[in-house]
């Protein structure tokens, strides 16, 4: 629910989150961040220092990729020898549910390609953005001009979309799925 308060949905929210997880590799810090954002942005509301509140999304990812940047700064400063990175917890180790989550969602989503009708929409998809081979490439490769290239990438977002909305998955669940995988 959206208020004068506090004009974002939940789903805006989770958005933000999973790219900022991608972005520091830690759903605690992550949350952390966006915790952060929305408090430094509520303020600035309040103070009515944000002109236009319609757009408070998009402040609120700002602001959290500038809380981003200070602490990966301060982390930085915190180490400055290599006995003190022996000292440091694996971030990776300590959320045992993550590789499962990963493998679950890379299992929905590559099923979900294969049911894609068209063979040249599966690889496009893969390659572009689960290969992140370059669009120049990718166009020489498969003979398609800039303009065409954009064309039939569209339509086949759009098609792999429909087959994950067809397995229940809603629009606001596509960036976490996204954030999951190249992450």
């Amino acid at each position: 629910m959206t208020s004068p308060e506090f004009p974002l949905r939940k789903e805006d929210l989770a958005g933000i989150r999973a790219q900022l997880e991608r972005k520091c590799g830690n759903a605690a810090v992550a949350e952390d961040l966006l915790s952060e954002a929305i408090e430094t942005s509520l303020l600035k509301l309040r103070e009515g220092k944000i002109e236009r509140p319609e757009q408070m999304i998009g402040y609120v990812y700002r602001v959290a990729l500038n809380h981003l940047r200070n602490f990966r700064r301060r982390d930085k400063a915190g180490v400055s020898s290599a006995e003190a990175l022996e000292t440091l917890e694996d971030e990776k180790t300590t959320d045992v549910a993550a590789p499962i989550d990963h493998a679950r969602w890379a299992r929905v989503v590559m099923d979900v390609l294969k049911e894609l009708p068209a063979a040249r929409d599966r690889e496009l998809l893969v390659s572009f953005y689960l290969g992140e081979e370059e669009k120049d490439s990718l166009c020489l490769r498969l003979g398609l001009d800039e303009q065409h290239f954009n064309r039939v990438i569209h339509r086949a977002r759009e098609r792999f979309r429909s087959l994950l909305e067809g397995h229940g998955l809603k629009r606001n669940d596509f960036l976490c799925l996204a954030a999951l995988l190249v992450g």
